[in-house]
């Protein structure tokens, strides 16, 4: 990010359902397997992720984007049927390529391999950005 003078990111209701559930998935599963003693740190450490993505928000480093979801779906199914059985791209990538696409985005950046070839093989300026 600090190489491309870390522009506004998109950020659709999408990412928004994803981020926000993975942060509650993570605390359901630390729940099961950590004494119940440290229930209430695990809670404050959500919340601190919850402020610190809200304030992402606020100060326009995540840019919250509106979509014609029915365009990007069109744009999904032509994906898949264009790469999928080369690819083996899941169902979630290929919506997230699209998305990009149907947003026009100069760049599409992802910390997912799959989600990264796709990208380039839908002719998307790609960039990987991490492991996943």
């Amino acid at each position: 990010m600090r190489r491309l003078a870390r522009p506004a990111l998109p950020y659709l209701h999408l990412h928004g359902l994803e981020v926000e559930n993975a942060l509650r998935q993570r605390l359901f599963h630390e729940q099961r397997i950590r004494p119940g003693g440290e229930r209430s740190a695990l809670r404050r450490e959500r919340d601190a992720a919850f402020s610190r993505l809200h304030r992402l928000i606020e100060r326009g480093a995540l840019a919250e984007a509106a979509l014609d979801l029915d365009r990007a779906m069109d744009e999904a199914r032509a994906l898949s049927k264009a790469h999928t059985e080369r690819l083996g791209a899941r169902a979630i990538d290929v919506l997230h390529v699209a998305c990009a696409r149907s947003l026009g985005a100069d760049l599409f950046l992802t910390c997912d391999r799959r989600q990264s070839v796709l990208g380039k093989a839908a002719r998307l300026r790609t960039r990987w950005v991490g492991a996943s």
